[in-house]
C-alpha cells in the first residue's frame, strides 16, 4: 500500500469515529427530551386525577374488591395527594352490588391508611367528580342564556370590529 492510501484510510477512519460521536451525543439528547416530556406527562396525569379525585368500577377487578393496576396507580397518586391536603374521594357504586360495594371502600381505606393518610383528614362518598354538579335544567338555561347573550349583543360595523 501507498503512502497516501495508508493515510486516507486513518483520515477516514477518525472521520467515522467523530461522527459517531456526534450521534451518541444527540442520543443522549433525543434521550433527555423524551424523559422530560415524560415528567411532565405524568405531571399532568397525576393533576387530573387529583382533580377527579374519583375511582370507578373499572379500577377494580372485574366482580372483585381488589384495585386492578389502574386503581392503584390512581389511589396512590390521591394517597401522596390526601396525605398532605384534607379532601374527599369518590368510589362510584355503579351497579355494583351494595356488599361489592362496601368490600372496595373497605379495601381503598385500607390501602390509604397504609399510605400514612389521616381517616379524619377526607372523606368517601358514591360522589361525582368535581362536586354534587348542577341540575340539567339550570345547565340549558345557562347555554341558552349564554348563547343568546353571545349571537344577539355583538354585531360587526362593517369594518370587522365588534360593536355592542
Amino acid at each position: 500500500m501507498k503512502f497516501a492510501d495508508v493515510v486516507t484510510m486513518c483520515v477516514v477512519c477518525g472521520l467515522l469515529v467523530g461522527c459517531e460521536e456526534r450521534v451518541s451525543k444527540q442520543e443522549a439528547g433525543k434521550k433527555l427530551d423524551m424523559e422530560l416530556v415524560n415528567v411532565l406527562n405524568n405531571i399532568e396525569l397525576e393533576n387530573a386525577i387529583v382533580a377527579q379525585h374519583t375511582l370507578y368500577p373499572y379500577h377494580f377487578v372485574q366482580d372483585g374488591e381488589t384495585l386492578n393496576k389502574l386503581g392503584q396507580r390512581d389511589l396512590a397518586v390521591l394517597a401522596r395527594h390526601f396525605a398532605k391536603h384534607p379532601g374527599s374521594l369518590n368510589i362510584r357504586r355503579g351497579d355494583t352490588l351494595a356488599e361489592l360495594y362496601d368490600a372496595r371502600v373497605a379495601q381503598a381505606v385500607q390501602q390509604l391508611k397504609q399510605a400514612g393518610v389521616s381517616a379524619d383528614q377526607m372523606s368517601i362518598s358514591d360522589g361525582m367528580p368535581g362536586g354534587t354538579g348542577l341540575p340539567s335544567e339550570r345547565v340549558v338555561m345557562i347555554l341558552t342564556e349564554s348563547a343568546d347573550k353571545k349571537y344577539t349583543t355583538r354585531r360587526t360595523s362593517g369594518t370587522g370590529r365588534i360593536t355592542e
